[in-house]
C-alpha cells in the first residue's frame, strides 16, 4: 500500500505565474486516480478538489459551494489544466467560473462561490443520525483499483447500510492525517456511487458540494440517502460529520447507473 505525505488534489500556478493568474495544473499522481491497472483515471471528487483549490487560490476566500459537470474521460491524463475567472459577487462573496482540460479537451465545467460575511454566529441544524463510533463499524477494503490509488489513501467502516432504504453511512480517515478541509471532503463526497449495490460501477454526471467549515484530521461521517433510481440514472445526496457531531459539509450527485445485460430484464 502506497500513501501520499502530501496533498494530491493540490494545483500550482501555470507556468510559474501568479497564482492569480486564473490557470493552474494538477499534477497527477497515482493517489488522485481511480480505476484499475492500465487505465486509471481522474477521480471526479479529487478534479472536484482541484477546482475548490484553484478558486481559492485565485481569490484568496474560502470556499462557500462549487458544482462541477464531468464532461469527458480522464483515464492516462498526466494533467489537469484548469482556468478559473471571478464572474461576478460583492464585497463578501465572490462568484467563480471555472473549466478543466486533458490534452486540449475539456473534462470539467464547474462554477461556485467564496467568501464570508463578518460579524456571524454559527447555528447547526443538522444533526448527526445515532449510528456506531468507527471502532464499531465494519472495516470494508476497496480493492478495484490500481495500487497506490486513491482507495490506498483512507480507512472505509460501514457505520449503517439500508438498501430497501437507500441509505449507507460510513466512517472514513486519511491515512495520511490529512486535515479536514474543503477539499479532502470534496474527495469523501465522491464517494457517493458505491453506497449502493446497484450504482457501483456508475459514472457521475455532475456533483454539488456545499463547505460548511473544517475540522482537525480524524474520522468523517458520511451519511448517504438515495433519493431514486430512474431512465438509468440515480440522484441521491449526503451530508458529511466530524466525529463529535459536527456538520461539516452537504453534497449531491446524480449518476448514470452501471448498464442492465438484456437477458436480466423482465
Amino acid at each position: 500500500m502506497s500513501i501520499a505525505r502530501f496533498p494530491f488534489w493540490r494545483v500550482v500556478p501555470k507556468d510559474g505565474s501568479s497564482q492569480r493568474s486564473g490557470e493552474f495544473i494538477l499534477p497527477v499522481m497515482p493517489p488522485a486516480t481511480a480505476g484499475p491497472d492500465g487505465a486509471p483515471h481522474i477521480m471526479g471528487g479529487v478534479a472536484l478538489a482541484a477546482i475548490v483549490d484553484a478558486m481559492q487560490l485565485d481569490s484568496e476566500l474560502p470556499l462557500l459551494w462549487a458544482h462541477v459537470q464531468f464532461l469527458g474521460p480522464t483515464q492516462h491524463a498526466e494533467e489537469l489544466v484548469l482556468q478559473v475567472e471571478q464572474c461576478g459577487g460583492g464585497q463578501a462573496v465572490a462568484q467563480y467560473a471555472a473549466s478543466a482540460h486533458v490534452n486540449g479537451r475539456p473534462t470539467h465545467r464547474a462554477s461556485g462561490a467564496l467568501g464570508y460575511r463578518e460579524p456571524y454566529e454559527q447555528a447547526l441544524f443538522a444533526q448527526m443520525p445515532e449510528v456506531v463510533g468507527p471502532d464499531d463499524a465494519t472495516p470494508v477494503e476497496i480493492s478495484h483499483s490500481s495500487p497506490g490509488g486513491l482507495p490506498d489513501q483512507f480507512e472505509y467502516r460501514v457505520a449503517l447500510h439500508d438498501e430497501r432504504r437507500g441509505i449507507h453511512a460510513v466512517w472514513t480517515r486519511s491515512r495520511a492525517d490529512f486535515a479536514i478541509d474543503a477539499g479532502w471532503l470534496a474527495i469523501i463526497s465522491d464517494l457517493f456511487l458505491g453506497a449502493h449495490p446497484a450504482s457501483r460501477g456508475g459514472s457521475s454526471l455532475d456533483a454539488m458540494f456545499r463547505f460548511v467549515q473544517g475540522a482537525d484530521p480524524g474520522w468523517v461521517l458520511s451519511v448517504t440517502e438515495f433519493a431514486a433510481f430512474e431512465r438509468g440514472t440515480v440522484h441521491g445526496s449526503a451530508r458529511h460529520f466530524a466525529e463529535d457531531g459536527r456538520l461539516l459539509a452537504i453534497s449531491s450527485q446524480t449518476g448514470v447507473l452501471p448498464r442492465i445485460p438484456r437477458g436480466d430484464l423482465g
